[in-house]
């Protein structure tokens, strides 16, 4: 007999001595027990379990643990077609055709079937069945695969010791499929192996963009540091303004500086090292971001190898909610303390985020009064010192006429403004209607002429393009857009950062959005608030005083009749006027980049030796 038959012989040996054990309760523990391993009761108990236990991580966690699972028993499956090993009742070993008639008592209404065999020693062995009398694709154990693979999954994003315990599951799947008569023990070591490995090496292949297993350390205290190392990953043009006055500002206060990461043009020219140009991760929408996954991908892998060299100091974010909380997870298991700037909009629309940001971060600068006690409930350290916007509003220039000379605008002429956003898919869908508009409200009120302000990455020749199309005249401008929205009548604003400028320059303005049909599908399944426009948020009230036209109310004809409505009203238009100093009397002034760097500075300072959260799981 050779090795590999001893050892084929000693399954067998081992199979029967588990499967031999009779009793009622043991037949009925191990007969029900086996279904445990299941996919779709597995599926189940993960959903129980996590929603219940680990709600702070749900769904995430349920999804990826049930990913674990799912290509374990592709693996599985993979190994039994290639094997097809025949499962106990039709090993020739065991001379089938010696097979009786079975018997069928129950046990707790579990059928049970005794099969006798003839061995080649001449023994006789009775084979207990227990369930269904399966008899081909043995190796390895589905059952204990998907079993093992969902402990396996458990354990990796559990964080209390006890968490090892979930083996013992996985073990009691696997000695029922033995006791059951349908898995030799290699079968069931080959799918706990199978279950183990698959799992483990789906998360932790991903573990840098899930973070289920990233656990937040501390960070060490640095009161006074003379040199700073600062990963710094900012969003649209806003916030690269407001990074490179944060740098400015960490630069007065410590010696020297290293300033690293995602930037614009304006950090870049305050001495930052892009890793990648903020341009590319200017993407709103649940669809442009699909579009643009390899970009994504490519730069925040980019990132996490960066960060794993030079590990800094601290790491500030600015807009890009979901790619910089996602980064942030990763920086605070390395110890990297994480200051988030300016808060994720989650309060609009994904409240339940709130709490799950408190792990990932470690203080909260917010720039509306009414953000900061949505953090206080939930225990973030948080910060409040106005809009960083409100530095950047001083005018350039003297007089209404300097700035019109400067913009190439007409000073005899009202000023009709039309800001289509920042980023490409937002003036993809807004252009065409937003000029339609405008030509409509220029031919209609005499003496008006119509500016458009240009993102910094905008091409010029596409603006063009569409108002040479409809036959509208424009004039394109690119930087100081408060300057140009200060000596401005009326305007028509896409929703987002444009409209707060817009409003503390005392435009009167109508708010525009238009996306992919899909996006706003899913936002207005999801959005909490009544409004979208910045000022109104701020403002509060029962209804938006700025009018808000979105989707398939942001047609060419309603914007033109919503702008000319206001124009022709004296009353409606002073009520904008005297909303916009509402607004800036809202929002407090003062050194806020500075207030930033200070908290930056402490943030450091402090260190923070407290263990982190724990998963009750």
């Amino acid at each position: 007999m050779t090795a590999w038959e001893s050892v084929l012989q000693f399954d067998r040996d081992l199979f029967l001595a588990i499967n031999g054990i009779d009793h009622p309760v043991w037949n009925a523990v191990f007969g029900w027990g086996t279904w445990l391993g299941d996919g779709l009761v597995l599926t189940l108990i993960l959903f129980i379990l996590t929603r219940t236990f680990d709600r702070r991580r749900f769904p995430k966690n349920f999804a990826l643990i049930g990913l674990g699972m799912a290509l374990a028993g592709l693996v599985n499956g993979a190994i039994k077609d290639a094997v097809d090993r025949p499962r106990p009742l039709a090993d020739a070993a065991f001379a089938p055709d010696s097979i009786g008639v079975p018997r069928l008592p129950e046990t707790f209404g579990l059928p049970i079937r005794d099969h006798e065999f003839l061995a080649q020693t001449h023994d006789v062995r009775r084979l207990k069945v227990i369930g269904p009398p399966l008899r081909r694709e043995s190796f390895g154990s589905g059952h204990t695969t998907a079993a093992f693979a969902f402990a396996a999954g458990m354990i990796y994003a559990g964080r209390r010791r006890a968490r090892w315990l979930w083996l013992m599951f996985g073990a009691f799947v696997g000695a029922s499929r033995m006791v059951c008569g349908v898995h030799y023990p290699l079968d069931v070591l080959a799918g706990a192996v199978v279950g183990v490995v698959s799992s483990v090496a789906f998360l932790r292949t991903f573990e840098m963009f899930h973070g289920l297993a990233s656990v937040p350390r501390p960070w060490p205290r640095r009161d006074g540091p003379e040199d700073l190392n600062v990963m710094m990953v900012v969003g649209e043009a806003s916030a690269d303004v407001y990074g490179a006055r944060i740098l400015e500002r960490l630069r007065e206060r410590v010696r020297s500086v290293e300033a690293w990461g995602v930037g614009g043009e304006r950090l870049r020219a305050a001495g930052f090292r892009a890793v990648a140009d903020a341009h590319e991760l200017s993407i709103v929408g649940f669809t442009a971001v699909a579009t643009s996954i390899v970009t994504i991908v490519r730069i925040y892998t980019r990132l996490m190898s960066a960060m794993r060299a030079r590990r800094p100091d601290v790491l500030v974010c600015i807009d890009l909610p979901d790619f910089n909380l996602m980064l942030a997870t990763q920086a605070r298991a390395l110890g990297v303390p994480v200051v988030f700037v300016i808060s994720p909009q989650f309060w609009a629309w994904r409240r339940g985020r709130i709490p799950k940001i408190a792990g990932r971060i470690s203080r909260m600068i917010v720039a509306f009064p009414f953000e900061k006690p949505f953090y206080e409930e939930v225990g973030t350290p948080v910060s409040y010192h106005g809009h960083p916007i409100l530095e950047e509003l001083a005018r350039r220039f003297e007089s209404r006429d300097a700035a019109m000379t400067h913009f190439g605008l007409d000073p005899t002429k009202r000023t009709l403004v039309v800001a289509p956003g920042s980023r490409r898919n937002e003036f993809k869908y807004l252009l065409a209607e937003m000029f339609g508009a405008a030509k409509r409200v220029s031919d209609t009120l005499a003496g008006w002429q119509v500016a458009v302000p240009l993102a910094p990455k905008a091409d010029e020749a596409d603006f063009r393009a569409e108002a040479d199309r409809i036959g509208l005249p424009i004039i394109l401008t690119r930087g100081d857009n408060f300057d140009l929205f200060s000596i401005a009548d009326f305007g028509l604003i896409c929703s987002g950062t444009a409209t707060l400028e817009a409003a503390l320059a005392g435009l009167a303005h109508v708010v525009v959005y238009r996306g992919h049909p899909l996006n706003m599908l899913l936002a207005r399944r999801l959005v909490k608030i009544d409004r979208i426009g910045l000022p109104n948020i701020i403002l509060g009230g029962d209804s938006p005083t700025f009018p808000e036209l979105i989707q398939q109310d942001a047609t060419a004809d309603r914007l033109a009749e919503r702008a000319l409505g206001i124009l022709r009203s004296p009353n409606d238009y002073e009520r904008l006027r005297a909303a916009c100093a509402e607004v800036r009397a809202k929002l407090t002034g003062g050194d806020v980049s500075g207030a930033i760097a200070d908290d930056i500075l402490s943030v450091l300072a402090e260190g923070n030796a407290a263990e982190p959260v724990e998963s009750v799981l």
